[in-house]
């Protein structure tokens, strides 16, 4: 009996293997190629072409291999596929078959392109509508459908099991709104498995950013396929981040140093709602920082937190960014402090006429995503402090002399190259919209004078426009100093206009001239106070005249 039975499991085991066989040596890979797309058509709602060769091979294992897979894009979108892969092999275990197990022990992509779009209306090529039914689609009356299984759940259920999975040469090409060309992302490279249900899987990534800098990705993936999280290291070594920009098309109105040292490193746990880089650390330029950020996936929603070391101060920030998928909109908040001004300002704009250490406090919100969407939007307040530095490209003490040379009819000594004006202090505050930042309590303090004053900085335009009261400080060396004596009590007006990076300035004589001659009579006719002897004063006229005639050169 026992033989028997043995002999009929043999005779089974040979027919299975001969049927196999027959299979695999009448396999037509056109009419399966047809069945393919016809089962993408109805499940995925799209188009799943086999444009090379497909072979199918029996021993050592059950082995399948694609050559040109594409799988479509619905219309409208600016890629005919939203995935291409040169080559896909997949290697499945005979034996467990037989055991009606699925074990694929090898699954491997090479030349991948995955084309990712998101338009300005919101759809998305990677989300994957159901599709209509055959007999709703021809007017017949459609069943219920069963209420909707979590897809985790279904893929429980399934007796799959992976081994290895292996990704070369795959590249990840980003179609933003309104770019003419999209980001593109590689080569990347994934290694992965086994993969068994409900147990960690191993997983590293990598990706190059240049020739010399690759950035990596290694963890496992955990609780597989009920509710799939990701736990694991992000590394990106030190890279020219710029030259990386530029490669994409990215016009960036930077100084040609900003952004040549860039690297971060962070822990990352993700799942389907969420987002989360803790100990991270970045470092851009002169910049390094420290916090966190996470992101809301379900609700757009991307905050931070980040601290540490900027331009020989300190940096503390804190972001949010909202509505990603939307009419994007930011808000932030944070203070610099102790920073040196020059290298800050060197940094943005390349070059610097302010020196010093100051501090900033900022809060400001807007929209958009790029430079120039966020400048035009930005709405909020600033208020900054710089302390023991100087103004270059001016010297306002050589101004006021000029100013009282005029003044006393004489002719300006005038000034050479290499101007500059130290001060003590610097501060003010202003509010910021549309691109402006107006200001209304400019102040400046130096050993000579002090200055009060109000403008606007153009951020768009990079000009400003400042007026400003000047006032002598009445120490005992201007007292004894008579061009700069002449001005002492008198606010003397000085306008500062045009670019940031080279303004001017000048004293408005004619208006501090008026000022002057307003003075000289107000002290000619005030009565002598109570006890003074009245001195015999020098008749008003004649000085009033020398003004004037200062003013005009004659």
């Amino acid at each position: 009996m026992m033989k028997r039975l043995l002999l009929g499991v043999l005779v089974l085991v040979a027919v299975a293997v001969a049927a196999l066989a027959v299979f695999v040596a009448t396999f037509d890979a056109a009419r399966y190629r047809d069945e393919i797309d016809r089962w993408a058509q109805a499940h995925l709602g799209r188009s799943l072409e086999v444009h090379g060769e497909l072979q199918l091979a029996l021993w050592p294992r059950l082995a399948l291999e694609a050559q040109t897979v594409r799988l479509g894009n619905p219309p409208g979108f600016s890629s005919p596929a939203l995935a291409e892969i040169d080559r896909l092999a997949l290697g499945v275990d005979l034996l467990a078959l037989f055991s009606r197990r699925i074990e694929v022990d090898t699954l491997t992509l090479e030349g991948v392109r995955l084309h990712l779009e998101r338009r300005s209306d919101g759809r998305q090529n990677w989300r994957f509508d159901r599709p209509t039914s055959v007999a709703a689609a021809s007017g017949a009356e459609a069943e219920p459908a069963p209420a909707a299984e979590p897809a985790g759940a279904r893929a429980a259920a399934l007796p799959l099991a992976l081994g290895r999975v292996s990704v070369r040469e795959a590249y990840v090409l980003w179609y933003g709104a309104g770019r003419e060309q999209p980001f593109r992302l590689g080569p990347l490279a994934l290694e992965a498995g086994p993969v068994v249900s409900e147990a960690a899987v191993p997983l590293k990534a990598t990706l190059a950013l240049s020739e010399r800098s690759q950035m990596s990705l290694a963890g496992r993936l955990e609780q597989w396929p009920r509710a799939p999280r990701w736990v694991g290291r992000l590394e990106v070594p030190e890279f020219d981040l710029r030259a990386w920009l530029e490669a994409q098309g990215v016009a960036l109105d930077l100084p040609s140093s900003a952004l040549r040292r860039v690297r971060l490193s962070s822990d990352v746990l993700a799942d389907a709602a969420a987002l989360h880089l803790d100990a991270l650390e970045l470092s851009v330029d002169e910049v390094a920082l420290q916090g966190r950020l996470g992101a809301d996936l379900p609700g757009d929603r991307v905050e931070t937190t980040l601290s540490g070391s900027a331009y020989g101060g300190a940096l503390r920030l804190q972001a949010n960014l909202d509505d990603l998928a939307g009419s994007p909109h930011w808000q932030t908040e944070g203070r610099l402090e102790g920073v040196d001004v020059a290298r800050l300002l060197t940094a943005v704009y390349g070059k610097s006429s302010l020196t010093g250490q100051g501090s900033v406090d900022f809060a400001l919100r807007g929209r958009g995503l790029t430079a120039n969407e966020a400048l035009r939007s930005a709405q909020g307040t600033l208020r900054a402090r710089v302390r023991d530095g100087a103004v270059l490209g001016v010297d306002v003490e050589r101004l006021l002399r000029d100013a009282s040379a005029v003044l006393r009819g004489e002719r300006p000594a005038g000034g050479g190259g290499g101007d500059r004006t130290p001060f003590e202090e610097l501060s003010g505050s202003g509010v910021l919209a549309g691109g402006v930042l107006r200001n209304d309590d400019l102040f400046g303090r130096t050993a000579l004078f002090t200055a009060e004053g109000a403008g606007r900085v153009d951020l768009i335009r990079s000009e400003l426009d400042y007026r400003l009261r000047v006032r002598l400080t009445a120490t005992p060396e201007v007292q004894q100093d008579g061009p700069l004596a002449v001005l002492l009590g008198l606010p003397i007006p000085l306008e500062v206009t045009g670019p940031l990076a080279s303004p001017a300035y000048r004293v408005v004589t004619e208006e501090l001239a008026r000022d002057f001659a307003k003075e000289a009579i107000r002290r000619r006719l005030a009565p002598p106070e109570e006890g003074q002897v009245q001195e015999e004063q020098p008749p008003v006229v004649p000085a009033v005249k020398e003004i004037f005639r200062g003013l005009i050169g004659r």
